[in-house]
């Protein structure tokens, strides 16, 4: 009988005395690309859009959270790329806020505390004594006693006390445009201006009485913007990165093709044994992530080559050496680690290599013109390929040759009012210019500024910037701390041994990193019924809802008869697999049709 497996991952190096899966994953060469693989499944196309909302949603376990912003016409996948990009993180990390008002944001986010930080329950409060719940007086003298003493304390913790909103390690996303009053009262936070912030707001109590409460809001969240329209929420936009989803007839394609096969197919958009052990390994970075250090060794050089042509490119630059920084992170696992012992201490630092920054660099290439210029992907598709077009022929042309032009390149017809909104913008961001017609005051004839494609950005030439001796100089500069310092390297947080810097520089700065190599998946690929059939010959664990790369002790070849019924095809065969979990507790695998059988306590026959 074949061994159990799923479809991205190879669990038959499991079996024998166990070996724990958190290990296997993250030392997986292609766990990122088997992250979009499996996303793919329900989020057809937009590679870009998923793999940006990915490293922004996984930023917000870091020390520099990321703003992203998705621009563009309505029913482009906006919202539906985020939701499904963030079923892998934890549910309790990630805030859908919209329209939420200040006073529905503290008191459905917030928690009461004390001035010294402790919680405050409701139920804490103390319950004034009932006369007849006593058997005599002094019994309830006493127990009034006692009360009033828990009342005078309580009135002390509830006079300094305020809510709390801790967004360290959240996820904010707004499916429309926020609120413009927890907008306001949220952006020194989202700007990253302050890390704390207090406010005090009056708001009805149970008695339905006008108190003033106090609020304090502090850390840095990750956000994610599916609406930008508000122009308030602008000013936001130098802080962050800017996308739009693809538009294009062969994604809509896709995407009808995925709804059909939803409604033929259900049993295939379950959560599968890849989903958990997915989602496993992103609740193993959020609760590990705060303790691990990146350190980029190049980053000197990149700064230095790093085009400069805006205010804004410091910022820029800034975020896209967060993304590096996550990028290593997400793969911490399968990068070197520089560790470095004082006196009294000892510290490491994951090392962010070249694979890290050939993907950012290639990202940024992508969502550059959209960052710069925060405009929407479909006006700069409309200025490249049209705009630019109707240049080459004319040095000044009207609004009526743009639309015709778009009209007769597209199949999305456009009337001339929406092409005008699409010229105005240009113009705002310096890309066009506009003067009234000398023989036509009605009409303004327009001029390109610039014809140079603003997104044929050169990527830096990585062994430009970095060699053998750089690599060697950075770590002479990092022994250099104290004098009692000293640093050794390692191929990775698994190994033991020492590696020379030699070595390093081959494997992580030399040749091309395969961490990101395509697992292609094509996008005709549908379900079939020979395709659910063959399902049930994979790992399906429906039942095991707690299992996650985390709670896996080990996972080993067992043959047994057993007594249940298989609760997925109802056989009493054999069992081929156990799965051992931290708690103490074990699940076993049906060798018919891979269904966890039940979920025993160890000891129980």
């Amino acid at each position: 009988m074949a061994e159990p497996q799923t479809s991205l991952f190879d669990v038959s190096k499991l079996k024998g005395d166990g070996v724990k899966i958190g290990n296997i994953i993250a030392a997986d060469p292609q766990l990122f690309s088997k992250f979009m693989k499996h996303l793919s499944k329900t989020v057809k196309r937009d590679d870009v859009t998923k793999k940006m909302v990915f490293l922004t949603a996984l930023s917000a376990y870091t020390p520099e959270p990321l703003n992203l912003f998705l621009r563009g016409e309505s029913s482009t996948g906006k919202s539906y790329n985020v939701t499904e990009t963030l079923k892998y993180f934890p549910r309790e990390d990630i805030w859908l806020l919209g329209g939420l008002s200040p006073t529905a944001l503290i008191h459905d986010r917030g928690k009461l505390v004390s001035e010294d930080g402790e919680e405050i329950s409701p139920g804490d409060r103390p319950i004034m004594p009932r006369k007849h719940d006593y058997a005599d007086k002094q019994s309830y003298a006493e127990a009034l006693r006692e009360y009033k003493e828990k009342k005078e304390i309580w009135i002390k913790r509830l006079k300094n006390s305020h809510y709390l909103v801790d967004l360290s390690g959240k996820i904010l996303v707004f499916l429309e445009s926020p609120n413009i009053r927890t907008f306001n009262m949220l952006r020194p936070i989202l700007s990253h201006d302050t890390f704390q912030i207090s406010y005090k707001f009056t708001d009805k109590s149970a008695k339905q009485t006008l108190e003033t409460q106090h609020v304090v809001i502090q850390g840095f969240p990750a956000t994610i913007f599916c609406s930008t329209d508000e122009a308030y929420v602008q000013d936001l936009a130098t802080r962050s990165f800017t996308i739009t989803p693809e538009t294009s007839v062969e994604k809509y394609k896709d995407a009808n093709i995925l709804t059909g096969a939803r409604a033929a197919f259900p049993w295939d958009f379950e959560k599968d044994f890849d989903f958990l052990l997915l989602e496993g390994y992103i609740k193993f970075l959020r609760d590990n992530l705060k303790c691990f250090k990146v350190a980029v060794p190049y980053g000197m050089e990149f700064a230095e080559k790093f085009e400069v042509r805006f205010p804004r490119s410091m910022r820029d630059f800034k975020h896209i050496l967060s993304l590096v920084k996550v990028c290593a992170l997400f793969h911490c696992g399968q990068r070197p680690v520089l560790v470095r012992k004082g006196e009294n201490n000892e510290e490491a630092f994951i090392i962010a290599a070249k694979g890290d920054y050939d993907f950012i660099m290639d990202l940024w290439n992508e969502i550059r013109e959209t960052t710069e210029t925060s405009a929407p992907g479909h006006i700069i598709k409309f200025f490249h390929e049209v705009v630019e077009d109707v240049a080459r022929e004319a040095n000044t042309f009207l609004v009526e040759d743009l639309t015709e032009k778009w009209n007769s390149k597209f199949q999305d017809k456009r009337s001339s009012d929406s092409i005008r909104k699409w010229v105005d913008f240009l113009c705002e961001i310096g890309w066009m210019t506009k003067q009234p017609d000398p023989n036509d005051k009605r009409r303004n004839m327009l001029q390109i500024i610039r014809s140079e494609k603003n997104g044929n950005y050169t990527k830096i030439n990585f062994s430009e910037i970095f060699k053998l001796e750089t690599f060697k100089e950075w770590l002479n500069k990092a022994n250099q701390i104290s004098e009692k310092n000293r640093i050794l390297l390692r191929e990775n947080f698994f190994a033991e041994g020492e590696a020379t810097p030699e070595n390093i520089f081959e494997k992580f700065f030399l040749y091309k990193n395969e961490n990101f190599s395509d697992i292609h998946l094509s996008d005709s690929e549908t379900p079939s019924a020979e395709r659910a059939i063959e399902k049930t010959e994979n790992l399906k664990i429906v039942q095991f809802p707690n299992f996650n790369v985390n709670d896996v002790l080990k996972l080993e070849r067992l043959t047994t008869d057993i007594q249940d019924k298989c609760m997925g095809c109802g056989s009493n065969g054999r069992m081929d697999w156990q799965v051992t979990l931290h708690d103490g507790t074990w699940g076993l695998l049906c060798a018919e049709c891979g269904l966890k059988l039940s979920k025993k306590l160890e000891g129980e026959t």
